[in-house]
């Protein structure tokens, strides 16, 4: 079937938690590692009312079952739903050799800690490792990512790793920055961020809006100021990108998953499947 929009998918648990996923029209699917989430980033709706738990790989296979179940056709798989995927390693470190094993490309989106487990992971199997660090100063970085890492061993250990990773892997790591109006949009914060990224040529840096959650005050700056900042950015020779047109839209936003839905009763319930999904 051809997409035109983005589906949210509200996946039922046994012990009845419940977790999303968001399908997207270009062929992914974007799905949770957690219940809940321990880091919590104060813009984000996905990790606002804490740590519930891991999911098992199971549970994780069942979301892209279900969303299979449902007709949409999955090209590619990003772990970044809800939940930090490095605080649930084990079954991160399965599900992507189980992706592997049917050819189905995995992705990971993470804020880099614990930072020995982001170290593994750089050079894992996987079709890719975002860095969601969204300020260029620690202050920014700790007010944004609370309980992340610390910024500055996060660059620098970083700094040691990359000259040891294939070009291709390289090219396979890449920042997110979710630009937040007041915050982190600023002339001092973008010229950090860019002495950072000058150690790493081949990383891209993609540059992220917020869709607002309903309750919270945190807004991107106007269109003005993001292409201000992207044009900033590329003449510094920084690889930036803005967001496409799929995460630009309503259900694709940075932190909007479980916005208005319980964790104990979920909105709607995408059943168990049977098929050669489930099969470990």
């Amino acid at each position: 079937m051809t997409e035109t929009t983005n589906f949210r998918i509200s996946h039922s648990l046994s012990d009845g938690l419940s977790v999303e996923a968001v399908y997207y029209g270009s062929g992914t699917l974007c799905i949770s590692t957690q219940v809940g989430c321990a880091v919590g980033c104060p813009f984000c709706a996905s990790g606002s009312r804490g740590l519930k738990r891991n999911l098992t790989l199971q549970e994780m296979i069942d979301q892209v079952a279900g969303a299979m179940g449902v007709g949409h056709r999955v090209q590619r798989v990003t772990l970044s739903g809800i939940g930090e995927p490095l605080h649930n390693p084990d079954a991160v470190r399965m599900f992507v050799e189980w992706g592997r094993k049917r050819k189905l490309p995995v992705s990971l989106t993470t804020t880099g800690a614990p930072i020995s487990v982001l170290c593994e992971f750089l050079s894992a199997p996987h079709n890719g490792l975002m860095l969601s660090v969204h300020a260029g100063s620690a202050a920014v970085h700790r007010r944004l990512v609370p309980r992340g890492p610390d910024l500055g061993e996060l660059w620098s250990r970083l700094a040691e790793i990359w000259p040891h990773l294939p070009v291709r892997r390289r090219r396979k790591t890449g920042l997110n920055y979710l630009l937040v109006s007041g915050v982190n949009d600023t002339d001092a914060e973008i010229a950090e961020l860019v002495l950072r990224l000058k150690n790493f040529p081949e990383m891209t840096l993609h540059l992220l809006v917020l869709n607002p959650v309903p309750g919270s005050s945190f807004r991107s700056p106007d269109l003005s100021r993001v292409a201000k900042i992207h044009s900033t950015l590329f003449r510094e020779g920084i690889h930036v990108r803005r967001a496409n047109r799929w995460r630009q839209r309503a259900e694709g936003g940075c932190g909007t998953l479980i916005a208005g839905i319980s964790l104990e009763k979920p909105r709607s319930v995408i059943p168990f499947y049977n098929s050669l999904f489930s099969r470990i």
